[in-house]
């Protein structure tokens, strides 16, 4: 599972004017069904989304989105590995499609976090 956090570098009204285009990117991780949660920061600096999928894959959606591509925010990947709630055989229904099993080999040693931004020109 994964953590990406978006921060944004323009003003509100510019990401309000890409948030359309954030959902409904075909390569994203909307689309792609990968996001299991997702919500503005408050205060409104940022978002944050939950995502389940290959670490390849995840990176490609984050640098195809729009906010991303236009250079209003950044994005940071990061790995999450759920252990709370411990001995829970079923996750509560609010959650049930976020307790899954990981989906990288657990013995595969952690990679660094990735933050994709466009460079400022």
């Amino acid at each position: 599972m994964f953590v990406i956090v978006f921060r944004y570098r323009a003003p509100l009204e510019t990401i309000d004017a890409l948030k359309d285009a954030h959902y409904s990117n075909p390569h994203g991780v909307f689309a792609k069904g990968m996001a299991r949660f997702a919500g503005p920061l408050e205060p409104r600096t940022g978002g944050l989304v939950l995502a389940e999928g290959e670490r390849s894959a995840i990176e490609a959606a984050v640098a195809s989105d729009p906010f991303v591509t236009s250079g209003a925010a950044t994005a940071e990947i990061l790995r999450f590995r759920p252990t709370w709630p411990p001995n829970q055989t079923a996750a509560p229904a609010s959650i049930a499609n976020v307790a899954t099993t990981p989906t990288e080999d657990v013995a595969t040693p952690p990679t660094e976090n990735v933050v994709i931004a466009r460079p400022r020109t």
